[in-house]
């Protein structure tokens, strides 16, 4: 039996997630999804992140063709439960990486929603992994926030570049760069895509 086609729409500009689609031999397009992304976290990070990817999902399958799928993902930190957004400015920066390796664990999640815009039904999910934190001096922390690597990051971290800070990962390393591309393939396989 043939597999059915259908268009799938990555509802994010991120190039880190469209990196893992692409690499995983998914065809797909861009919409961005401009969506406000002050939804006030009153839940558990899990949930949050689940509500953020429904939200952007929801969003982009307004602008797209019926019978097409929509991904919205959207990826958070926590550190003791907190959720960790993106740094405000460098100063904002220093604080979130003190903070994580001072802790020794920093959590990254990622919400993500496959919407149906042929039956307008939506399939959402979180998955967590963890990252272990290595101490750093502030001699370190202020060469990695001068580098700007840590800006539009979640929890400040990007998991390529700030490896110094890494002691290990445990979970979907895909996830914690933005997209659990492996559960995010089964869930389109279950949908015969």
């Amino acid at each position: 039996m043939p597999l059915l086609v259908r268009p799938i729409v990555l509802g994010s500009g991120s190039k880190y997630r469209a990196d893992l689609l692409r690499d995983a031999g998914v065809e797909f397009r861009v919409v961005v999804s401009d969506i406000d992304e002050s939804l006030q976290p009153v839940t558990a990070p899990e949930t949050y992140a689940r509500a953020l990817a429904t939200r952007k999902a929801q969003a982009v399958a307004q602008k797209v063709e019926r019978g097409a799928l929509v991904i919205g993902a959207d990826t958070i930190c926590a550190v003791e439960g907190e959720i960790v957004g993106k740094p405000a400015d460098a100063a904002d920066a220093r604080r979130m990486i003190a903070r994580s390796c001072a802790v020794g664990l920093q959590q990254v999640i990622t919400g993500v929603c496959v919407f149906d815009t042929d039956t307008m039904e939506s399939i959402a999910f979180a998955e967590t992994s963890l990252v272990d934190m290595l101490p750093a001096t502030e001699q370190q922390i202020e060469e990695y926030v001068a580098s700007g690597e840590p800006m539009g990051k979640c929890g400040a971290l990007c998991i390529e570049s700030g490896k110094s800070f890494v002691k290990e990962y445990r979970g979907s390393y895909a996830n914690i760069m933005g997209l659990p591309i492996e559960r995010l393939l089964l869930l389109l396989f279950k949908l015969d895509v």
